[in-house]
């Protein structure tokens, strides 16, 4: 893979780890909030559909199809089944989505830093 490539890929996978950092946050913040369900990004098939079209969206090939919960800057978002569900409807599990959120975020700056390495190869070859 090229370092132009290394780019783009990077960037595909900013994008999505971006959302659902976003969305991580968002179900911690309705964790109290009745009737809400966790939602969440499925990295590697978001990641996957990004690669292999070169652009992230969700495709619908018939106008009948329903629309997924959520397609947010072109990336799928879904309902997370977490195995709970209180009294209130709420299945936001307050731990999990901790550290998840950790997770997401030291996956991100991986990325971000994966990234800056290859930009900062491209622009020393072209010093030369």
């Amino acid at each position: 893979m090229d370092q132009v490539s290394n780019l783009d890929f990077y960037h595909h996978a900013l994008a999505i780890r971006e959302m659902q950092l976003q969305l991580t946050a968002s179900n911690i913040a309705n964790q109290d909030t009745p009737n809400y369900k966790a939602k969440g990004v499925a990295f590697k098939e978001a990641f996957k559909q990004a690669i292999d079209s070169q652009s992230i969206h969700l495709l619908k090939e018939n106008p009948r199809h329903l629309d997924g919960i959520g397609n947010q800057r072109g990336i799928q978002v879904s309902y997370i089944q977490t195995g709970m569900i209180r009294p209130d409807g709420n299945n936001v599990n307050e731990h999990l989505e901790k550290a998840n959120f950790a997770e997401q975020q030291a996956m991100y700056e991986a990325a971000l830093m994966f990234s800056n390495a290859s930009k900062d190869s491209i622009k020393s070859a072209l010093k030369y």
